[in-house]
């Protein structure tokens, strides 16, 4: 732990305690978590909609942590290059500019050695994130020189952080120092990017723009020491449960010397960001390898081509369904139109008896995925 003192603020605190018997078991989730993800195969069809689709929902979930409400589908069309008329100009340039940053990351790669963060990176990240986007007391790429306010008593009271230019300037210089030094850089890289999202809050430097400054330097310190998906996946953890997010940050606030409940609500974070990065993918092999055995199943002759057809058409749809849908209803009228209710009962009786469906409580049909194993 490191203490300065401020002129104006009083003593500040870098600190890296906390409870080591409650987070080292998050700790080690998240780890076992991340090894499974970078070792699952990740075919090119499921990049190419996986990454853009986690860029997208994060630059949405970022911006609406402080306050704008353009979604993740918006954000996407916002970066094919469409001028949507239903929102703020402010708006739109706020995500413009996320994209930006976004983008700037990405083309950052892991080195093998944790990443170096200098205040130009940040003042730079910080430029990128707020110019053209009207803010009163803000300058892009300048720390502030002004009193500002942080939280509010439904999140846990009133955060006043550092309040002058000398007391930031300072601060800033002591936090790179600080998050580069040997010991700090020799933690575990979820540990070290939540402390340095958590005292970048607490100092606040800027007059605007500093929680999405935070959660990219976060994003930064992650995806460099190879974490997948998290980096950027978590801010939509961080917006869902946007009240915790600031609770976590009032009570760390409170303890000074002591940031459990931040690292933990980073960290808990962190494995519900894998453990849905870790479905998604393992469904799309799933997908993959159930198309391979529809066709397999058709070429040995114990399916018709029209089951073979229902059977892809449920790949991509994951509706259940009634006989009656089969006849009444897109997409599966497609097939079964013109085919009686005999048939299409027959149908459903084999695909179900060899377990390729499944007859919910309901009696509607849905794909057994796990048929395979």
């Amino acid at each position: 732990m490191k203490e300065i003192m401020t002129f104006k603020s009083g003593k500040f605190y870098f600190c890296d305690i906390y409870d080591e018997a409650q987070i080292n078991n998050l700790l080690v989730r998240a780890m076992v978590l991340n090894e499974t993800v970078v070792d699952l195969p990740i075919l090119p069809e499921l990049s190419s909609h996986l990454e853009p689709d986690i860029m997208y929902s994060s630059i949405s979930g970022t911006a609406m942590i402080e306050g704008n409400a353009i979604t993740g589908e918006d954000v996407k069309r916002i970066a094919e290059g469409e001028d949507i008329v239903s929102y703020t100009q402010k708006d739109k340039q706020e995500i413009k500019n996320l994209i930006t940053a976004y983008n700037w990351l990405s083309g950052i790669k892991p080195s093998g050695e944790p990443f170096t963060l200098t205040e130009e990176i940040i003042k730079e990240l910080h430029k990128i994130i707020t110019s053209n986007v009207p803010l009163e007391n803000n300058i892009p790429g300048q720390y502030r020189n002004e009193m500002v306010y942080v939280g509010d008593k439904a999140h846990g009271g009133e955060y006043t952080p550092p309040k002058i230019l000398a007391d930031i300037t300072n601060l800033m210089t002591e936090f790179v120092s600080w998050i580069n030094s040997a010991d700090i850089k020799a933690l575990n890289p979820f540990i070290r990017a939540a402390l340095a999202h958590y005292h970048f809050c607490l100092i606040h430097p800027f007059g605007d723009g500093n929680g999405r400054t935070s959660r990219i330097i976060e994003a930064l310190l992650l995806q460099t020491s190879n974490i997948k998906y998290v980096p950027k996946e978590i801010s939509n953890y961080y917006y869902r449960n946007v009240d915790d997010y600031y609770i976590s940050f009032s009570r760390t606030i409170k303890l000074k010397k002591d940031v459990t409940p931040f690292l933990d609500f980073m960290l808990k974070s962190s494995i519900e960001s894998l453990q849905g990065i870790k479905e998604s993918i393992i469904y799309f092999i799933r997908k993959f390898t159930l198309r391979d055995f529809y066709t397999f199943e058709r070429k040995h002759k114990r399916i018709t081509k029209r089951q073979l057809d229902l059977l892809l058409l449920l790949l991509d749809n994951q509706i259940p369904f009634t006989l009656k849908d089969l006849t009444d209803k897109t997409p599966f009228s497609i097939l079964y139109s013109k085919v009686s209710t005999q048939t299409a009962r027959r149908d459903l009786k084999k695909l179900s008896d060899n377990n390729i469906l499944q007859i919910s409580d309901g009696n509607k049909y849905y794909l057994n995925l796990r048929i395979l194993g």
